[in-house]
């Protein structure tokens, strides 16, 4: 996919660039064409890979990431983060290539207190697969999958794994219905 210089507008060239120099200083690793547009609180203890053609859209509410030491932070390519975006990782979230998240979409990958004596609260993986659609005000919990294609509807609180082409919705969010997605077929291009 190549873009031409006449169908950047200023404010996207102005994401780009803020993108070329806040990424690669705050990342391990960072593709080409990242944005960023808005204020974007990064904090790296860990590690941080970021794909190509990945945008921060942080206005109006600023988006937060925070990953602690020893946890890894892996985006794919083609992925977009709409405003208001808390990430807390302390061991690993990982977001697929051409995934869309919504705005005030919060995923945290441990509870990190526990609730009784009992609790032995520790981190787990999320994982977030290829050309998924987070909706606004979702909650991601520690140790979730989500497959390929999934749909999680707006103001759901994702608690347990959620299978490929399905679209779920709820609190606690459970499967729905299963959805038609095409072999190849891309849900939203940067």
């Amino acid at each position: 996919m190549s873009i031409s210089i006449h169908q950047l507008s200023v404010s996207k060239l102005l994401a780009v660039l803020k993108g070329a120099i806040i990424l690669p200083l705050k990342t391990n690793s960072v593709g080409r064409l990242g944005r960023i547009s808005g204020k974007l609180n990064l904090k790296n203890k860990g590690e941080i890979t970021i794909g190509r053609n990945v945008s921060f859209h942080a206005k109006p509410f600023p988006s937060s990431i925070s990953v602690d030491k020893q946890a890894k932070l892996t985006v794919g390519d083609n992925v977009f983060f709409n405003y208001g975006l808390d990430i807390g990782c302390t061991k690993s979230i990982r977001i697929g290539s051409n995934t869309i998240i919504g705005p005030m979409v919060n995923m945290m990958d441990t509870n990190f207190h526990p609730v009784d004596v009992e609790d032995r609260t520790r981190s787990q993986d999320i994982v977030i697969s290829d050309n998924v659609w987070i909706g606004r005000g979702v909650l991601i919990l520690p140790g979730v999958t989500i497959g390929h294609n999934a749909v999680i509807a707006a103001g759901s609180v994702v608690t347990r794994n959620i299978p490929a082409n399905t679209l779920a919705g709820g609190t606690p969010a459970k499967v729905i219905r299963e959805i038609s997605v095409p072999n190849e077929w891309i849900r939203r291009y940067n």
